[in-house]
């Protein structure tokens, strides 16, 4: 597939170029081809559903400005950890203080953001399963922590900006997910709003949680209701903590629809553009990209299967500052591809080398982040079921 879609992936990933002011001459856009690399961390596990990556969602593999790229792996012990890679390709594996390391456990390191200066953050699972956050400073230094007020174990650090302010979500003292802001002082706010749903998961309550901060301070978040059918709605925290909520034209209201979708990606770029999934009355999932003015655009991948997108849970999404959007989908044979969606609106569709494309298989490509340069990060599965990161450069 990424033969048969290689021009119309060229021309999204140059209309993402042009927008940062490199002048690429039309005639070469034909000849253009995007360069893919594919790697392991040390140490990662090579059986199935262990190595750079993990099964379907969830998994980091994140690259900032600067080319630097973090995530973490499974390794043969079923022990994960985190790992750097340098913009020249050098690795380094890291695990936070405190986090659990005996085999068979699959506990250990998850870093989920990193800073245009190298900070990284994440959470780690200690030897009861409980999760902690952790900061960790360009030259190795960690700093944990846990959500004032919650329960210890249960804080889930996901975003960070270049300032170090970190989101992310903790449970309250009735076990229901609540967002969270630490600031670089490391003091904490939290934050809800009316109609939120604020009863355990056991009753089909997922509740809220933070995704992303931009150099702003203004955080993208989102919650589920209390309609009794747990809609989802986007929330946007400016840094004053004003509270916007938002709802995508033609999202449903029905169990377990509307904007957003439990532990999805919910980006924010930095001129307060965001992208995100949503869920129609039919159980459709879409994308959709809401500008910094609140107009929204939504759009479908081509080639996705009946049910859209296809990803109703813990869902990845890139948006870089021009507005390219990166996700990945499944067709109607139950493959994962990865899509790019450019600042032009114009979509194209890829698969990595090595990627398992055999119908049925639920393997695939799961691009998961893009920088301004338009690379796109993420990783696939082989047909073992083994996971293994790429970096695309357009």
């Amino acid at each position: 597939m990424i033969g048969r879609s290689c021009a119309s992936l060229t021309a999204v990933l140059v209309s993402s170029t042009l927008a940062l002011g490199v002048v690429v001459p039309a005639q070469a856009a034909e000849e253009f081809q995007p360069k893919i690399i594919t790697f392991d961390a040390p140490g990662a596990g090579t059986g199935p559903y262990q190595g750079t990556g993990c099964y379907v969602s969830d998994c980091t593999v994140l690259i900032n400005k600067e080319g630097a790229i973090t995530g973490y792996f499974l390794d043969a012990n079923n022990v994960f950890h985190g790992f750097l890679r340098s913009p020249n390709g050098r690795m380094t594996v890291f695990d936070a203080p405190g986090a659990d390391t005996n085999a068979g456990d699959f506990n250990g390191t998850f870093p989920s953001a990193i800073n245009d200066a190298g900070e990284i953050t994440g959470f780690y699972a200690d030897v009861s399963g409980g999760a902690h956050g952790f900061l960790r400073s360009p030259t190795g230094v960690f700093t944990n922590f846990d959500v004032k007020g919650s329960p210890i174990g249960t804080t889930i650090a996901v975003g960070l900006n270049l300032e170090g302010a970190i989101v992310g979500l903790s449970t309250d003292q009735n076990g229901a997910f609540r967002p969270f802001v630490r600031h670089p002082d490391g003091t904490f706010a939290t934050w809800s709003v009316a109609g939120e749903c604020d009863t355990p998961n056991t009753t089909g309550c997922y509740g809220s949680g933070a995704f992303t901060i931009n150099a702003f301070g203004t955080i993208s978040s989102g919650y589920e209701d209390n309609s009794g059918n747990f809609v989802g709605h986007g929330l946007l925290r400016a840094i004053d903590g004003r509270l916007t909520v938002y709802n995508v034209p033609g999202a449903g209201t029905g169990l377990y629809q509307g904007t957003g979708c439990p532990g999805c990606a919910r980006p924010i770029n930095l001129f307060g553009a965001v992208a995100g999934y949503y869920i129609d009355g039919n159980n459709v999932v879409r994308g959709y990209l809401r500008s910094p003015g609140g107009e929204f655009t939504t759009f479908d991948v081509p080639g996705a299967g009946p049910q859209g997108i296809n990803c109703y849970a813990d869902c990845s999404l890139g948006l870089n500052d021009q507005g390219a959007i990166t996700g990945f989908y499944l067709d109607a044979n139950n493959v994962y591809h990865g899509f790019v969606r450019g600042s032009d609106g114009r979509i194209a569709t890829f698969d990595v080398p090595g990627a398992d494309i055999k119908p049925g298989d639920f393997n695939g490509t799961f691009p998961v982040s893009i920088n301004d340069a338009g690379v796109i990060t993420g990783f696939y599965s082989d047909a073992n079921s083994t996971y293994h990161a790429f970096v695309l450069f357009p």
